[in-house]
């Protein structure tokens, strides 16, 4: 599994700050208008408030499209498959410093241990936090594996 992500997923992420940041202008925008033409009479229609909804709509819709491509589709939570959320995520958690492969990882473990079609073993796993540094251990270690402190 590669833990680089696609240019597609990034083209998506930068399009939505794209659309964030124009939304951002367009909301402000209409404030300045405002204030501007706060001694003008409003005899038109009040082009402003359109400017504020189009932005908030595009900042909404950039929020989207950034968690799309920083996550992916089903690890942004917009397909229910744990699977693919999975491999979504990873190389969102490698550059977050893997830290949720690491619960991921310890929650519960899925070897495939002859292949795809072959059965799948669950094992459950028990770690313990150390108190000094945070670091998880196995439940039978009475040193903790990074700062070498009793558990």
């Amino acid at each position: 599994m590669s833990n680089k992500i696609s240019k597609e997923r990034k083209s998506i992420y930068y399009v939505g700050l794209g659309l964030i940041v124009l939304g951002v202008i367009l909301f402000l925008s209409s404030f300045i208008t405002v204030a501007i033409d706060m001694n003008s009479s409003f005899g038109g229609p009040p082009t402003f408030f359109l400017r504020a909804v189009v932005g908030m709509i595009c900042i909404i819709i950039g929020n989207v499209l950034v968690s799309i491509g920083a996550k992916g589709v089903a690890g942004s939570g917009l397909i229910l498959d744990p699977e693919k959320a999975r491999e979504d995520l990873q190389p969102f958690n490698a550059a977050k410093g893997k830290m949720i492969n690491d619960v991921i990882e310890n929650i519960d473990v899925v070897k495939n241990i002859k292949g795809e079609n072959a059965e799948r073993e669950t094992k459950e796993i028990i770690k313990i936090k150390c108190r000094q540094c945070g670091a998880l251990n196995d439940e039978d270690a009475k040193f903790c594996k990074s700062c070498g402190k009793t558990i």
